[in-house]
Parts: structure tokens; sequence; C-alpha cells
């Protein structure tokens, strides 16, 4: 595990100081950008991977958003397969 994956894994260290705000931004800021090249990945796989992974085309802004990614438990989408 990489030092930004361990940092954006940790929970309920932060503080409520600046550094518990800036860090809280930076995992923030990372997840989001991880949901964008996941999301890219998706749309330029062609449908029968899609369709081997279970998900349609429809669906992958469903299973890319923050809110479903942070209900997955750490799935990475990028190793699986």
């Amino acid at each position: 595990m990489t030092t930004l994956e361990h940092t954006a894994c940790e929970t309920g260290r932060a503080g409520f100081g600046l550094a518990g705000f800036t860090g809280r931004a930076l995992r923030l800021c990372y997840r989001a950008m991880r949901m964008r090249s996941d999301r890219a990945a998706m749309q330029a796989m062609p449908d029968y991977l899609l369709k081997d992974m279970g998900i349609a085309r429809s669906e992958i802004d469903h299973y890319t958003s923050m809110r479903y990614a942070s209900d997955a438990d750490g799935m990475d989408i990028r190793n699986a397969g």
C-alpha cells in the first residue's frame, strides 16, 4: 500500500484543526480524481468486458459515484480481473 493510499484509508485520526481539515480535503480530492479515472477507464472498455464484470454501460456513472465508492469497502476496479 502506498503512502497516499494509506492516507486515504485512515479514518478518525485527523483532528478538527487545520491539519485535520487539510488531510480530509486531500483525501476527498484524491478519491474524486480516482473516480474520474475509473469512470474514464470503464467508458473506454468494450461492451463484452463490461458484461463480464456484470455492469451495463448505463450503470458506469452509478458504480463510479462517490457515494457508491464509499460503500465498496476498498473495491478497486483497476485491479478487478
